[in-house]
């Protein structure tokens, strides 16, 4: 196939996965309001479980061989994460205020522990995975790696991405989704599920990251519902990313796969 014969295929590919997706939120829409979910509930649920991973997933074949650019890359991730976070804490606290979405206060050594807890876990996740992935010769997906900061602009940035993903993906996946999907389909399947789509989000990271980040969501999901609350796992969540994105960076990646995706050059050095 060539390569201009991949280029007039990539609409269809993003037509078929926007169609199914549109089918696919329709469905679950209708689920959820069949089963007395509140409108304002059911639409949020679908947003998050269906429209948004297909988004993502719709998105894969256009990013492919094209040139990343990190800081408005950040920007837009940063945007859309604190849409979510905000739809999850306006929809889920009109009844219950902040503790319906987790957002219990716990004493401050209880908050270290969990946070300090939840973060080696998921590094550790990191670290086993890198391990597996050399014995296995799999690769990590070049995206992944193209979107580590390098220059201090980028990583400055970076740590306000850090800071939107531990709110708002916390706030929609775990301390929104977890307690309402287990009230309809009860708390393992929730556990389950909402770890499976947490994964699913993080798609373009490739089948290696989407299983380690699922994993991960998982530890945080467990960590949320064993603590009570759900400030370990933001804090566990913006930590994990500060270190992982900039303090170890590619250490915790498996070797490089050969990239298609070419990089955006770096920043001269007087803005680093």
């Amino acid at each position: 196939m060539t390569p201009a014969t991949d280029r007039a295929a990539l609409p269809r590919a993003v037509k078929i996965v926007g169609g199914v997706g549109a089918i696919l939120f329709w469905v679950v829409l209708q689920a959820l309001l069949a089963v007395g979910t509140p409108v304002a509930d059911a639409l949020l649920l679908a947003v998050l479980f269906v429209a948004v991973p297909v988004i993502g997933a719709a998105q894969l074949p256009l990013v492919e061989g094209v040139r990343v650019e990190r800081l408005r890359a950040y920007w837009g991730s940063i945007a859309a994460l604190w849409l979510l976070g905000s739809a999850a804490w306006l929809v889920g606290t009109r009844t219950s205020g902040p503790a319906g979405v987790g957002l219990v206060a716990l004493p401050v050594v209880n908050l270290l522990v969990w946070t300090l807890g939840l973060t080696l876990g998921a590094l550790l996740i990191m670290f086993v995975f890198r391990q597996v992935a050399g014995w296995l010769d799999a690769k990590e997906s070049p995206l992944l790696r193209d979107l580590l900061p390098s220059t201090e602009r980028e990583k400055g940035v970076f740590a306000l991405l850090s800071v939107a993903a531990g709110v708002g993906e916390e706030l929609a996946y775990r301390g929104y989704s977890l307690p309402l999907v287990a009230s309809l389909l009860g708390l393992p399947a929730a556990f389950v599920l909402t770890s499976v789509v947490f994964g699913a989000l993080h798609a373009y990271q490739g089948l290696l990251g989407t299983v380690r980040t699922a994993l991960m969501g998982a530890l945080l999901a467990w960590g949320f519902m064993a603590s009570g609350s759900l400030w370990p796992a933001i804090l566990a969540h913006i930590a994990i990313d500060l270190v992982a994105g900039i303090v170890l960076g590619e250490r915790l990646l498996p070797p490089l796969a050969s990239s298609g995706v070419a990089v955006a050059p770096h920043a001269p050095a007087n803005e680093r």
